[in-house]
C-alpha cells in the first residue's frame, strides 16, 4: 500500500490509514445517539478521523454535513456557513402547508443564500433569537444525519475579541446546545479542531454548554499502525529503510502520533532518499529542532490569553528537564519575583495552566511530575527558546 504524504491538512479515502479500533468505537456511540466531543491534542489526526465517519456514514445513507470554521471570523459569516452546508445537504425542510409565517420567511432567504449575500437581520438581540430560533425548527431532526463542526473555538475565540464578543460566544454555545436537545433527534454532532473546546468553555465559566456530549478520545497510533504508516510512506516514495531503522525512528519519536512521523518522514526523503541510516534519521531529527515544522505549538499558545505568559515560563523550564520537575517546583518558578500574598492566586493559576497543557497534548503526567509528552517538542522547545 502507498500513501501520500499529506502533512498539515486532513487526509481522506486511501490516504487515511489505521485507527481501526478509534473508528468502531465512534460508529457506536453515533450509532446509539450520542454526539462526540472529539477530544486530542493538537496534530494528531482529528479532522482526519472525523471525515473518515463521513465516509462511512453516507454509505450507511445518512445525511452527513462538514462545517470547517477556520476562515471564519464574525457571527454572520458563521450563519451562513451553517445555512448553505445544511441546504447544500439538505438538512432544511421544505415549504409545507400550515408553516408559520416566520419560518416561510425564513425558508425563503436560506433558497437565495447562494446566488448572494442576504440580510438575516441579527443586529438585535430580539430578531437574533427570533431567528436562530426559526433555524432551529427547519432543521429535520427525524432522519439520521451527522454534522462534524470543525475548529469551532477557533472561531469562537476570535469572535469573543470582537464587540459583546463574550455575550455572542454564549449564544451560539447555547444555540448549538439547543439543537443538540430536541426531542428525538436523530442528528449527530461532532466537536473537534486544533483548539481544545473543553479548555475555552471552562476559561469562560461556559462549560455546562457541551456537558451534554460524550468525550472521545484519540491519542497516538499503536506501534503496529506507526510501523505501518512508516512502510506506507516508504513505499510511496521509493524509500529503502530496515526494520531496525523504521523501530529506531519510532523509538527516537516515543510519541507517535500521525503528524511526527510524517514531518520527520519528509525530511529524511528531501535530504536523503535511497537507503535511510540512523545516522540520516539523528540529523533529520536535529533540523526539525530548529526549522519552522513545530512552530505551531508556540503560536498556539496565544489562544491562552492571559495564561500564556505562565504556560510559557513551565514549558521553558520542562525543557530543561529531560525526567521532568514536579509541581512545587514549577510554583517556585511562578512565584518569582512575586509576593508571598500572590501565592494562593498564583497556585490556581499553576493548576489552571497545567490541565492545559495537558489537555493540548503539551506535557503529561507522570506519578508526582510533569514533563513534556513529546521529546521531539521538548528538544524544539530548548532550541527555540533557551539556547
Amino acid at each position: 500500500m502507498c500513501l501520500s504524504n499529506k502533512i498539515g491538512p486532513p487526509v481522506e479515502g486511501d490516504d487515511f490509514f489505521g485507527r481501526e479500533k478509534e473508528i468502531r468505537q465512534a460508529n457506536r456511540l453515533l450509532d446509539r445517539n450520542h454526539s462526540l466531543l472529539l477530544s486530542a491534542p493538537r496534530r494528531i489526526g482529528k479532522s482526519s478521523l472525523a471525515k473518515r465517519l463521513i465516509e462511512e456514514k453516507k454509505a450507511q445513507g445518512w445525511k452527513c454535513v462538514y462545517i470547517d470554521l477556520e476562515e471564519t471570523t464574525t457571527e454572520e459569516g458563521f450563519l451562513r456557513l451553517v445555512i448553505e452546508a445544511f441546504k447544500k445537504n439538505g438538512i432544511w425542510k421544505q415549504f409545507a402547508e400550515g408553516m408559520s409565517k416566520g419560518l416561510a420567511s425564513v425558508l425563503d432567504r436560506i433558497e437565495k443564500v447562494s446566488v448572494g449575500p442576504v440580510d438575516f437581520n441579527i443586529g438585535k438581540k430580539e430578531e437574533q433569537e427570533d431567528l436562530y430560533k426559526n433555524l432551529k425548527e427547519l432543521i429535520k431532526h427525524e432522519e439520521d444525519t451527522f454534522i462534524v463542526v470543525d475548529e469551532l473555538t477557533l472561531f469562537l475565540g476570535i469572535l469573543n475579541k470582537s464587540d459583546n464578543g463574550a455575550e455572542k460566544v454564549a449564544f451560539i454555545l447555547n444555540w448549538l446546545r439547543s439543537l443538540r436537545q430536541v426531542s428525538k433527534t436523530q442528528v449527530r454532532w461532532l466537536f473537534c479542531g486544533s483548539v481544545g473546546l473543553r479548555n475555552f468553555t471552562s476559561a469562560m465559566n461556559l462549560g455546562y454548554t457541551i456537558n451534554d456530549l460524550t468525550e472521545f478520545s484519540l491519542d497516538e497510533l499503536t506501534r503496529e499502525e506507526a510501523i505501518g504508516l512508516l512502510r506506507g510512506l516508504c513505499r510511496s516514495e521509493d524509500i529503502n529503510m530496515s526494520e531496525e531503522c523504521i523501530n529506531y525512528t519510532l523509538d527516537k519519536l516515543q510519541w507517535n502520533i500521525p503528524y511526527f512521523i510524517q514531518v520527520i518522514f519528509s525530511k529524511l526523503a528531501e535530504d536523503y532518499g535511497g537507503k535511510i541510516t540512523q545516522e540520516n534519521i539523528d540529523v533529520a531529527y536535529d533540523k526539525l529542532c530548529s526549522e519552522n515544522y513545530l512552530s505551531t505549538w508556540s503560536e498556539r499558545l496565544a489562544e491562552y490569553r492571559e495564561y500564556e505568559v505562565p504556560a510559557r515560563q513551565i514549558l521553558k523550564s520542562l525543557s530543561t528537564q529531560s525526567s521532568g520537575m514536579e509541581r512545587d517546583s514549577m510554583l517556585d518558578i511562578l512565584m518569582t519575583d512575586q509576593d508571598v500574598s500572590m501565592r494562593e492566586q498564583i497556585d490556581y493559576t499553576l493548576s489552571k495552566v497545567l490541565e492545559m497543557l495537558e489537555n493540548d497534548g503539551y506535557i503529561i503526567k507522570k506519578n508526582t511530575t510533569r514533563a513534556f509528552r513529546s521529546p521531539l517538542l521538548r528538544d524544539y522547545w530548548f532550541s527555540k527558546f533557551v539556547q
